[in-house]
């Protein structure tokens, strides 16, 4: 606490106590004690002193890195303009001079005249506590170790009947590393479709994935990426696109968010559909909500203000989510250029004419969207440009206009125009597509149809949360051109749907619907139930009318959903002349899904039996799963099997003899926890560093290195050549693990057998002596004493300590000392 005569040697006090020192009557006294204070001069009278003074200023609890200037006192302390704006205080523009504290737009302030502290709290500006944001946040910084792998996903199946027998199968391989896969597929068959050879090729292509930028690039064999009324084709070529798969983080949609200003500390909680979120305690200021979670379509959420005093304030917004619509300042785009890929699934190598298509999409506002996009082969070229909007926050509309030259054909023009409004209890939504008679796009110019003229409208009405009733028509209208297979020009349909939920098990549904072509008309009707009994087992009735031919059929299945697991099913139906019984059986296991079906069709009987699952070769080990796709996480603990390992605290399996585990299902691009299980960790093993944190890209393998060794005490004396017992308290190191310890009482020092250590090294930087630590050592039971050979030990250095081991069952924690790095050299 600063004294009285810290006061008084400020310019202003040290001046009034200089003169009261000369008016005073007892020179000796002044001479005596030069810091004597001048009679009526207190504390209290410099506190509350209107002379300028220095002070300690904090803000928000953070002490400022300069004093700043006070005068007055009370209500009238003022400060310094310029230096209250370096600090942070909220400063009218243009400001100067002193400026009364009590004019600052600021939630409390103040002033301890004794310690000479300003206290400042401030409003909050929306950051900080004051800002609660729903997107994904890195819980904390990962890893990602990538893998050379080689990852081949097979589907074979055989087939036999009465007239002919065949066997087939998909087969792909992707080379994988990181971020970057070499991917092939292949079809083959015994029995090919006419015009088809046995072994076709299907695709081939290299990817390379950017997430920093939450691109990815592909040369080879694609379908373009284009804008919704852009014909998707396969080419072979170059694909440069944006994924936002790659940034999991990053939130795409527009969602709701608040803002508002709160004058006391207060509990904000939000309510969105039938979720409510506590978002804990915000402090004076602005706040801001963010990324609100809901359902897409027209809502609303509520945010609820609660101050100390119990008081209620409730905010509520309007709005209208839809994936057609892109946060702002968000991209996405897509350039595909290469060489049109024409028969896919007939032939391997069928290319065309070089094309090109882009298209790229921006999120100008929350409620708006544009997109432009274009295409172009020898002979066409097309471009459009596209908006989504959000009108009166209850309905999106989306308009497209496109221009095509075709050499043929001339100009011509597209429209695209759609609305729709989605609710929780009644949505709906019409389409129109209406291109010129001379509209040409890549694909028709290519060998497809032109765009059919398209109309589309869709209502739907929820009864209760489970029942929900729903009207569609569609209708296409098609340009008929000269050839030997004339496509009908009309295809008109309605459907009516009703869908309710009877119970925790029963669901009923009920169906009807109209479809006309040029050739005629007819309709149609079906009803069904279908219920479940547990988490495996459903069944199934349902009976059809369609053009006056009636069915009717009963299910049964009891599925297989975990490895280990055997599932059956069996289906039967009848209709006007025809009838068909069918069984199967499913066994999964961990390796591979194995799946039989039997079917008798009248009178007709035929077999199939399908093999599915992933040979995957990492680390120098092959693993079979019955799954393909999804990311893998190769655990690997040393040498040591029998390691416990857990995903997100789940367990999902132990290290086999090897040490290796591969853990599947890893969500690509986000950060998952790898850990050990400590309550089932074995007796003899130590484990350093057990959590890890990672993340693996699309379809990637990661490596994950648990540190792990056995854990076999073994006690053994030290002496030297002499003879003499190795002194008490000597430091010894193990090679080449680099644990380190101590050597006990009576030259003992303990010693794990379990870590494959070979020698130790004994005593200090400059000499020293080796013990070898051989097979034969450590087995003898006799506990003869260990020789320890003399040498030099040079060059030590030290390394930091690493984490300790996690604690084993028997209470053995393992604890390592700083390790040390050596060079052994002979004397």
């Amino acid at each position: 606490m600063p004294s009285l005569a810290r006061h008084v040697a400020r310019p202003p006090a040290a001046l009034l106590a200089a003169l009261a020192a000369l008016s005073t009557h007892t020179p000796v006294a002044a001479q005596s004690d030069p810091f004597a204070l001048p009679e009526g001069l207190t504390a209290q009278s410099v506190a509350q002193s209107a002379v300028p003074l220095l002070s300690e200023i904090v803000v928000d609890g953070k002490a400022g890195a300069r004093m700043v200037t006070l005068a007055g006192s009370g209500d009238a302390l003022a400060i310094d303009a310029q230096e209250a704006r370096d600090a942070g205080l909220p400063v009218p523009e243009g400001a100067s001079g002193p400026i009364r504290l009590a004019s600052l737009k600021l939630y409390a302030w103040s002033f301890d005249p004794l310690r000479q502290r300003l206290t400042v709290q401030r409003f909050r500006t929306g950051e900080n506590a004051n800002l609660k944001d729903f997107a994904p946040r890195p819980r904390q910084a990962s890893e990602s170790t990538p893998l050379l792998a080689l990852r081949i996903d097979y589907d074979l199946t055989a087939t036999l009947s009465q007239s002919r027998s065949s066997a087939g199968g998909l087969l792909s391989s992707t080379l994988v590393y990181g971020n970057f896969a070499l991917h092939g597929s292949a079809r083959a068959s015994t029995v090919p479709e006419l015009g088809t050879p046995t072994i076709l090729r299907l695709d081939t292509a290299a990817r390379l994935a950017i997430p920093a930028t939450g691109t990815a690039a592909s040369l080879g064999d694609f379908v373009s990426a284009g804008s919704q009324s852009q014909r998707a084709v396969r080419m072979g070529g170059i694909q440069i696109a944006s994924d936002f798969a790659l940034r999991p983080d990053l939130v795409t949609l527009p969602l709701p968010a608040f803002s508002g200003d709160v004058a006391v500390p207060t509990t904000i909680d939000v309510l969105a559909g039938d979720q409510r979120y506590t978002l804990g305690d915000i402090e004076p200021g602005e706040f801001s909500v963010r990324n609100v979670p809901t359902q897409p379509g027209r809502g609303e959420a509520s945010v609820i203000l609660r101050d100390p005093l119990g008081r209620e304030v409730v905010q509520t917004a309007r709005f209208y989510v839809s994936d057609a619509l892109l946060a702002p300042r968000t991209t996405g785009y897509a350039v595909n250029a290469g060489f049109v890929r024409r028969r896919y699934g007939f032939a391997s190598n069928d290319y065309g004419q070089l094309a090109a298509t882009a298209f790229v999409r921006r999120g100008l506002s929350p409620s708006l969207t544009a997109e432009a996009s274009g295409e172009w082969t020898r002979g066409v070229g097309n471009g459009g440009l596209r908006g989504d909007f959000v009108l009166a926050k209850v309905a999106l509309a989306t308009i497209e206009g496109r221009v095509s030259s075709d050499s043929d054909t001339g100009r011509g023009t597209l429209l695209n125009i759609a609305l729709e409004s989605i609710g929780q209890k009644v949505g709906g939504s019409i389409r129109a597509t209406l291109p010129s008679a001379g509209y040409r796009d890549v694909a028709s110019r290519l060998g497809d149809e032109p765009p059919p003229r398209q109309y589309a409208a869709q209502v739907f009405y929820r009864l209760a949360p489970n029942t929900e009733f729903q009207v569609s028509y569609a209708r296409q209208q098609f340009r008929v051109l000269p050839g030997p297979r004339p496509r009908d020009p009309l295809s008109e349909v309605m459907n009516a749907n009703l869908r309710a939920r009877l119970s925790s098990r029963a669901t009923f549904f009920a169906g009807a619907g109209w479809r006309r072509s040029s050739s005629g008309s007819s309709w149609s009707v079906a009803l069904g139930l279908s219920m479940r009994f547990g988490e495996r087992t459903n069944t199934g009735l349902y009976t059809s009318y369609d053009d006056g031919r009636a069915a009717g059929s009963a299910t049964f299945a009891r599925d297989a959903i975990r490895d280990g697991e055997i599932g059956y099913r069996g289906a039967a139906s009848i209709s006007q002349g025809s009838h068909r019984v069918s069984g199967g059986l499913t066994w999964r296991d961990r390796r591979m899904l194995v799946d039989g079906q039997v079917e008798a069709v009248n009178g007709s009987v035929a077999a199939r039996a399908n093999a599915r699952g992933t040979l995957l070769l990492a680390g120098g080990a092959v693993f079979a799963r019955n799954q393909t796709g999804g990311s893998y996480a190769l655990v690997r603990t040393g040498r040591v099997g029998g390691i416990p390992i857990t995903r997100e605290n789940q367990a999902v399996g132990v290290t086999n003899d090897r040490g290796l585990l591969l853990v599947q299902n890893i969500p690509a691009q986000a950060t998952i926890k790898i850990d050990v299980d400590a309550d089932r960790l074995p007796a003899d093993a130590l484990v350093r560093e057990t959590t890890k944190m990672i993340r693996v890209p699309q379809r990637a393998v990661a490596l994950v290195e648990i540190e792990t060794t056995r854990f076999r005490p073994v006690l053994r004396q030290l002496r030297d050549t002499g003879g003499a017992v190795i002194a008490t308290g000597t430091a010894v190191q193990f090679m080449p693990s680099g644990l380190t310890g101590i050597v006990g009482f009576d030259g003992l020092v303990e010693i794990n057998a379990g870590a494959q250590d070979d020698r130790l090294m004994v005593g200090a930087p400059g000499n020293g002596c080796v013990a070898e630590l051989t097979e034969a050592v450590l087995a003898d039971e006799s506990g003869a004493a260990i020789t320890c050979r003399p040498v030099t030990i040079a060059e030590m250095e030290s390394q930091a300590p690493t984490s300790a081991p996690k604690r084993a069952r028997d209470g053995r924690t393992g604890k390592r000392t700083p390790a040390l790095a050596a060079r052994v050299t002979a004397p």
